[in-house]
């Protein structure tokens, strides 16, 4: 078994580094930074052509591992990757035969951008379908857009009342300090998004300072894909917290979450 990783980026997009930044594959490996890839794909045109996202998308993660890095991933329909023609009845079978693969650890990213109809739909039948693969570890991790953030993650937590039974198994990433207080209140694990377009360090350091007593269900991440951000790297490091506040946010959360090291092959 590989030892763990020194931290874990509880949220990138691993695909689009490759393509993007494939020099980083390297630099997160020199940093023992192991990695959890979520699913977001750009101009989805059809299911058929979802499908064939989810299928790159997989050997892109297999092809990294076989390379060294640390790695597994989240398979999902993000609400901005919603093919037009997609029927909520459909999103098991799509999903399914990638649940089964050894380095996918559950469903993600789902959730809401703007919380019309069809949005929804496919959220419930996804979060229904991870109802199903509790007893299999699975986990769900669950996405907040930029945009009216506060009322689009109530408007989630609304939905997510049905499914009280994920909530040790279930992520709302994401998360600011106008909105993690009700996410935790709701029972589920938090994530930040740590970079200089979502939440800042100051930003950081304020939710560390109003959530001290709920640390150990807060991870941290960069949501890294087209655009490469070194924060959390940077922030593992960094002494404005103890080493054991950056331990639990940069690692210990994710790896309790995630079983990281538990799955790494």
């Amino acid at each position: 078994m590989s030892l763990p990783a020194t931290m874990i980026d509880s949220h990138v997009h691993l695909d689009l580094i490759v393509r993007h930044h494939p020099h980083r594959i390297q630099w997160l490996m020199d940093k023992g930074c192991g990695v959890v890839s979520w699913a977001y794909f750009e101009g989805v045109q059809s299911v058929s052509h979802f499908k064939e996202c989810l299928e790159a998308k997989a050997r892109c993660i297999h092809e990294q591992s076989a390379s060294g890095l640390r790695c597994h991933f989240l398979v999902g329909v993000h609400p901005r990757s919603i093919p037009p023609d997609l029927k909520p009845e459909q999103v098991k079978g799509l999903l399914e035969a990638h649940l089964q693969d050894h380095l996918c650890l559950g469903i993600g990213e789902i959730g809401l951008e703007t919380g019309n109809a069809q949005e929804k739909e496919v959220l419930l039948a996804q979060l229904e379908l991870g109802r199903s693969l509790i007893t299999r570890g699975a986990v769900v991790g669950v996405h907040t857009p930029r945009s009216n953030k506060p009322a689009i993650t109530q408007t989630t937590l609304d939905l997510l009342r049905g499914f009280s039974d994920l909530a040790d198994t279930l992520v709302v990433d994401h998360c600011t300090d106008d909105t993690i207080g009700a996410v935790l209140d709701a029972g589920f694990w938090a994530g930040v998004t740590l970079s200089t377009v979502k939440t800042s360090w100051d930003g950081l350091k304020q939710i560390v300072a109003d959530e001290a007593k709920r640390i150990e269900r807060i991870m941290v991440n960069t949501d890294s894909g087209t655009e490469f951000f070194e924060d959390l790297v940077r922030g593992r490091q960094n002494e404005d917290f103890p080493e054991n506040i950056r331990e639990r946010l940069f690692e210990g959360t994710a790896a309790q979450f995630f079983a990281f090291p538990d799955r790494m092959g």
